[in-house]
């Protein structure tokens, strides 16, 4: 094994020049829109139509002439003449004049001479006639018919993360497939002498493989396909056919373990054999110790084997890579709120540090209370609603001071 000095790069580094630089993108596949959710666009898509279409009522009432109501109150109502009702689905077939309303439902089609809606609430009917207690003005209560999705206008980016807004939108519109990114899949080559499958005995030195069991689990959650190399042991005849059989099946290798320094870890010069190795090691705590390499059409990760290390590498590291590949344009994982954390955590200088923690409802704001623990147990994660963020360089989170909140489950 070469010898290799060990250079730490904070974590924005590794977005902005290995994720974000990566050309490789998975196969684009056309699917039903109704399948679409958290799939990435592989084109841009404009509405063929106008949305909703036609002009329509937001209240339950009566479809009026605005003018005919101006002015009026309790003390001084305006009467109007019904002379006809609007039926969901249907266009109502006349046309109203000066004078005249007709009742109209919540979502009924707007008739031709009407600009705008009262409010039922705000109307007493007398028989033919109704009185209007309340003026509205034009266009008051109506939804026009292009007001939501305008003819010609852009629904769906490529590259961006499609939502339930989206496939509703889609489906509006009677696009009911559309061209995607097909989500990458990834390959797991557990490794280590002292890991065993969870179904043996083991001897005291011995762990169960969690990790890559783990990391299945969670990634088939978000619709990839996940397949596992059985367990490796530190030599490197076995890391590179494990690597090998990753590469050939597919798009993203990650390798579990074996990522440290030790003179039997083979992860480094495993990837080298296949392709490259572009960083070693990042300046974040769990997880400093991880590898990132590709090949020419392939990406390898190196994550590390300690619990709390592995889940959040895969978190900072993982799913971000995934994202890229799989064509989305926004990738870098993003805090999803601010919360206050309720004692004080120091760090060490040197490494952004991430803390598991649970969250409470307070009576203003979120509270966030640490689990702290090495990175070698597992039991912060499962307690874990999420994580916060120690920026790189600050000595630490002061009680009552407010963080960077990351949704973990």
């Amino acid at each position: 094994m070469k010898k290799r000095f060990q250079v730490f790069v904070p974590r924005q580094e590794i977005y902005e020049n290995f994720i974000d630089k990566l050309d490789i993108r998975t196969e684009i596949v056309e699917i039903k829109t109704e399948n679409s959710f958290g799939y990435a666009s592989a084109e841009d898509i404009f509405s063929p139509e106008n949305l909703p279409g036609f002009d329509k009522s937001t209240v339950d009432g009566y479809a009026v002439y605005a003018e005919d109501t101006f002015g009026s109150s309790d003390g001084n109502p305006a009467f109007l003449k019904i002379v006809g009702e609007v039926f969901m689905g249907e266009e109502y077939s006349g046309e109203i004049k000066s004078g005249e309303c007709v009742k109209i439902p919540t979502g009924g089609m707007l008739p031709k001479g009407a600009n705008a809606v009262v409010m039922v609430e705000n109307t007493k009917e007398f028989g033919k006639r109704v009185e209007i207690y309340k003026s509205v003005a034009p266009g008051e209560n109506i939804l026009s018919k292009d007001e939501d999705i305008k003819k010609d206008s852009i629904v769906l980016n490529k590259g961006e993360s499609i939502n339930i807004g989206h496939i509703h939108n889609l489906m509006s519109l009677g696009i009911t497939s559309i061209k995607v990114y097909k989500k990458p899949t990834i390959c797991i080559v557990p490794t280590g002498d002292e890991v065993v499958e969870p179904t043996e005995q083991r001897v005291k030195t011995q762990i169960r493989d969690g990790n890559s069991y783990t990391l299945m689990a969670w990634l088939k959650n978000f619709g990839y396909e996940v397949k596992r190399f059985r367990l490796v042991k530190d030599d490197p005849k076995e890391f590179k056919e494990g690597v090998k059989w990753g590469l050939e099946n597919g798009d993203i290798v990650v390798i579990s373990g074996g990522s440290s320094l030790g003179a039997r870890d083979y992860s480094l010069s495993t990837i080298e054999h296949f392709g490259e190795v572009l960083y070693n090691g990042v300046q974040v705590k769990p997880g400093k110790p991880v590898i990132f390499g590709k090949t020419k059409e392939k990406v390898i990760l190196g994550l590390p084997g300690n619990p709390t290390s592995f889940i959040v590498s895969s978190f900072l590291f993982l799913f971000p890579t995934l994202k890229k590949l799989s064509g989305h344009n926004l990738f870098k994982p993003e805090p999803d709120y601010y919360v206050r954390i309720t004692t004080n955590v120091p760090t060490a200088q040197g490494r952004e540090r991430f803390i598991f923690v649970k969250l409470e409802k307070g009576k203003y704001e979120i509270l966030a209370h640490p689990i702290l623990g090495e990175s070698g147990i597992a039991s912060p994660f499962r307690m874990a609603d999420g994580i916060v963020r120690i920026p790189l360089g600050k000595e630490g989170l002061y009680k009552d001071e407010l963080c960077e909140f990351y949704l973990w489950r």
